[in-house]
């Protein structure tokens, strides 16, 4: 969880932002969790396209409103754009402009740091991060349940497909068609292994579900997942490593919307017949999606790729 500090770049600042950040860091535990201001690092690049990725990479934010100066203005305007939450702080109430004092908001005396800022911020960030939490876990339910239900429509659909199949095949192939596309949309998304922890980015790309993946890690592109489609109660697809002639599939059974659970069975041991896994034991996987996560620069070039070039091209070149 990241905190953005929105506030002036100033050295009589300096002391209010010690203060935020211990806060904050008083609240927020976690190891890989992090308060921080724009001015701390200042690695090469333009400033303005880092601020806008810390923004919307930020958990929420914490930002100072003291003076009411354009820059700090813009910064929040942008943070509440993308609906991160914001804790307001200043040395003047009043001074708040008339569409922000409804927000909430923390005044603090410059001459006692602690009383007035350090405590009250420490159990603001808490109540922050505990609404958060209860959002994000209703939004999880809502989604489970969203997911369950588009499941169950489409089995749906497939029913009432089969059951017009006298209607003539042209109508057949749509439906059945439109139905697929519906169904593979959903595994649309960031993936992650349980058993090896390798992470897969999968993106619908002409009809077809592009799921780039990185073995063992997420680091570099190691293999893409490709022609996806339904075999009874699996989804089957094949596997090409990128650069290498190692190359299968798997069935896999869509458990939940987040979770999918199967076998992989290298291309050597594939028989001709795809209507249902072998009976030969395969390697078993389980993938379970990843909410909130960016897809890598890897992941999203080689989809870029394939949008432009084709999956069959981008595969021939290798890495």
């Amino acid at each position: 969880m990241n905190c953005f500090v929105i506030m002036p770049f100033s050295a009589d600042f300096d002391d209010v932002y010690s203060t935020i950040k211990t806060a904050v860091q008083r609240a927020i535990s976690a190891k890989e969790s992090r308060c921080f201001r724009l001015d701390e690092a200042r690695p090469a690049g333009r400033i303005t396209e880092r601020l806008l990725k810390e923004l919307q990479s930020a958990s929420f934010c914490v930002a100072d409103l003291t003076g009411n100066r354009p820059n700090v203005m813009w910064e929040v305007g942008y943070a509440m754009a993308l609906c991160k939450p914001i804790i307001i702080v200043t040395q003047k109430l009043e001074e708040l402009p008339f569409d922000i004092r409804d927000m909430q908001s923390l005044q603090y005396d410059r001459n006692h740091l602690s009383s007035s800022l350090a405590e009250p911020l420490h159990r603001m960030v808490i109540d922050t991060i505990s609404a958060q939490s209860s959002y994000a876990q209703r939004a999880d339910n809502q989604n489970e349940f969203v997911g369950k239900l588009l499941l169950e429509m489409n089995d749906l659909k497939n029913m009432v497909a089969q059951a017009v199949h006298s209607w003539g095949s042209n109508e057949r192939v749509s439906a059945d068609e439109g139905s697929r596309h519906e169904l593979i949309t959903n595994l649309e998304g960031a993936w992650i292994s349980a058993e090896s922890g390798s992470h897969l980015y999968a993106k619908v790309v002409d009809n077809d579900l592009i799921a780039p993946y990185c073995y063992c890690g997420n680091n570099e592109l190691t293999g893409v997942y490709f022609g996806w489609r339904k075999v009874g109660g699996f989804w089957f697809a094949r596997f090409q490593w990128i650069g290498n002639e190692l190359s299968g599939f798997a069935f896999l059974k869509q458990e939940s919307f987040n979770n999918l659970k199967g076998a992989w069975w290298l291309e050597v041991e594939l028989q001709q017949s795809y209507d249902a896994p072998p009976a030969k034991s395969g390697v078993p996987t389980s993938w379970d999606r990843v909410k909130n996560i960016e897809f890598p620069l890897w992941a999203s070039r080689f989809l870029e790729d394939v949008r432009s070039e084709g999956l069959s091209s981008r595969l021939a070149r290798g890495l």
